[in-house]
């Protein structure tokens, strides 16, 4: 799951999330909600898009309605960004991926969100 849980490093070597793996422009955002397929749990909404940049990319939405406070919705931003960080050596290359919340999970810990975005990536990670 995670090099903390014993597992190998991933096969790029740094677990870092640099400027280009980051979804940042609002036409970006515009054209993946727009065409994106969807992908809905209990907490969140999951669009997935492929891209010709050869690169895996991560968009982030938790608007004020998720979260009342400003702490926790960048908490949930945290715990979404270090799923990612952990986690994007398993995701497919060329595919744009933009996570909406849909309810508060500023109280889970980072395990069981986890858990809920595997069963929702699960025909998408490699093992």
């Amino acid at each position: 799951m995670s090099p903390a849980a014993g597992k190998s490093p991933a096969p790029e070597g740094r677990y870092t999330l640099g400027k280009h793996e980051r979804i940042r422009r609002r036409s970006e955002f515009s054209a993946l909600f727009k065409s994106g397929k969807r992908i809905y749990s209990e907490y969140l909404t999951v669009i997935l898009c492929k891209n010709t940049s050869g690169v895996r990319r991560l968009g982030l939405v938790v608007g004020k309605r998720v979260g009342k406070t400003a702490v926790r919705r960048n908490r949930m931003k945290r715990l979404l960004r270090e799923f990612f960080r952990l986690n994007k050596h398993r995701l497919p290359a060329s595919q744009d991926i933009l996570i909406v919340a849909r309810k508060d999970f500023s109280f889970m810990k980072c395990q069981d969100l986890c858990r809920e975005l595997e069963k929702v990536l699960a025909g998408r990670m490699k093992a």
